[in-house]
């Protein structure tokens, strides 16, 4: 009892448990995702049997239209995050998720169905925001834990959905997830903006006083944001051509390929086909249990395993949390699928099932969303967070379009053995592949993919070159060296320049 209140005492001491509670306030968004994506399970078996004449293709259509508005929203949402701040856009999200689900609760006819589902959509979009902001405000070792409560939260919404869905009529259910959406609003209004978008947009008084509400330290505030500073370059010196530029470089491309790639073999292990169609694919698959009761025991299970991702992903490293998922994906999923073609037991699948569920959690569902927010400059961080967000809706929407068309020419079994398939290949490519993050700050990740590596002085990361009166002279440091920090009333005004920097780290 007192060694757990001495942690709390040092957590509280050192900063980390407000630093804990704006990474919470900014999470709290999935929550709501998770009720947008696990709303299709429980909404179609009650809206089938209320109507009887929909179709199997509007039955699907129901389902995909939760997913095809979430590219608009992550692209929508990607130019508006570096434009108007972390915080407010965040906040911003309650607009369309209220709208959505009040059009759903109240809808008469098929077609408001749809549009509701469609506006909803555009939260799970925009919500990576979350990730961007968790990423910006954490240090390197908690940032992969705070981040991996973005997919537990997801899980935690998912898992009451398909609670409520078992006993309320959906039109309640709705209801209920547009009073939860106003939470994310209302905790955000006490969470400062990222420190990191202020300073580059100049505001240097306010990234101070926004980082020293979160490290609850002066000498470690100043720190982080004299090293964020050092080499950044005003957007008001680039011209248009130097900021198109910016998303041509090799710090930028590849890891936009690798998470693309990341997701392709995501959506292909059948992660989302079993959160999207639950019900129907334990009624397909032929479990000896109640379908609703085993998409409840998935919710369950999607809970407890992101916790426990939660806990792993600060102590493996994120290629190995990948590849491993990955391979234990495609094993659980071929051992459905042989299990079904040689008619075992039931439960045997269930167990498989539940397995696979469990196994995604800890990697392969996770990280390449946590990714998304840590491969990409600061610059241009938000964009491209919303540009591969996008496109793994795409990947997304395209997966749950088209499975009842799959599952028909390949029947369930076959589907089985294709997602299987797809996720031992994605085991294979997150091992040779995948950029390792755990533990790096954003700084030390971005320079895997710099082009020019050798530009920083790897001894204390001040650059080796620095001007003096137009000459370019070499200048070493001790490794030991200690940066000096002024406490000048100016220290963070907006005419913070490259060359004091480089001044203070003698």
């Amino acid at each position: 009892m007192l060694a757990s209140i001495k942690g709390f005492w040092k957590v509280c001491r050192y900063g980390d448990l407000y630093m804990v509670l704006a990474a919470l306030a900014a999470q709290s968004i999935n929550i709501s995702v998770g009720f947008c994506q696990g709303f299709s399970a429980v909404l179609l078996p009650q809206y089938t049997h209320e109507y009887p004449q929909i179709s199997y293709e509007q039955s699907s259509w129901i389902a995909s239209l939760g997913v095809i508005s979430n590219p608009i929203g992550a692209l929508l949402g990607g130019m508006m995050v570096d434009a108007v701040g972390r915080k407010l856009l965040l906040q911003s999200i309650v607009l369309p998720n209220l709208v959505g689900w009040l059009v759903i609760a109240f809808s008469e006819t098929y077609i408001f169905l749809c549009v509701g589902r469609f506006i909803t959509g555009f939260t799970i979009g925009m919500s990576t925001v979350s990730y961007i902001y968790v990423a910006e405000i954490t240090t390197a070792e908690k940032r992969g834990v705070l981040s991996a409560l973005g997919p537990g939260l997801v899980s935690t919404g998912i898992f009451i959905v398909y609670s409520l869905g078992s006993f309320v009529h959906w039109r309640k259910v709705a209801a209920i997830c547009a009073a939860v959406s106003l939470l994310t609003p209302f905790l955000m209004y006490f969470a400062p903006e990222s420190p990191l978008w202020l300073a580059s947009k100049g505001q240097m008084k306010e990234a101070y006083s926004a980082m020293f509400w979160l490290r609850q330290n002066n000498n470690t505030a100043q720190q982080e944001l004299m090293e964020f500073n050092k080499d950044r370059k005003s957007d008001e010196e680039m011209t248009f051509r130097q900021k198109l530029a910016l998303f041509k470089r090799r710090s930028v491309l590849k890891p936009f390929a690798l998470l693309i790639g990341f997701f392709l073999f995501q959506e292909m292990s059948g992660i989302y086909v079993i959160l999207y169609y639950a019900v129907d694919f334990f009624k397909s698959v032929g479990t000896s249990v109640n379908e609703f009761t085993a998409s409840i025991i998935v919710g369950g299970v999607r809970v407890f395993m992101g916790a426990v991702g939660a806990c792993l992903i600060n102590s493996f490293r994120r290629k190995t949390l990948a590849a491993t998922s990955g391979l234990l994906l495609g094993i659980t999923m071929l051992g459905a699928a042989i299990c079904d073609s040689l008619q075992g037991p039931p439960l045997v699948k269930l167990a498989c099932v539940l397995l696979h569920v469990s196994v995604s959690m800890v990697g392969f569902l996770q990280l390449p969303w946590i990714m998304s927010g840590e491969l990409y400059p600061q610059d241009i961080r938000g964009v491209m967070s919303g540009a591969t967000a996008c496109c793994a809706y795409m990947l997304i929407f395209f997966n749950i379009k088209t499975y009842p068309q799959l599952e028909y020419y390949l029947t369930s079994n076959g589907t089985l053995y294709l997602f299987g398939i797809c996720a031992l290949l994605g085991a294979a490519y997150c091992y040779l592949f995948l950029p390792e993050t755990k533990g790096k700050s954003l700084t030390e990740i971005m320079k895997q993919f710099n082009d020019d590596k050798k530009e920083a002085d790897p001894e204390i990361g001040c650059e080796k070159k620095a001007t003096v009166e137009g000459n370019v002279v070499q200048r070493r440091h001790s490794a030991g060296a200690a940066v000096c920090l002024e406490k000048s009333n100016n220290l963070f005004d907006n005419r913070w320049n490259h060359d004091k920097t480089v001044e203070q780290c003698e």
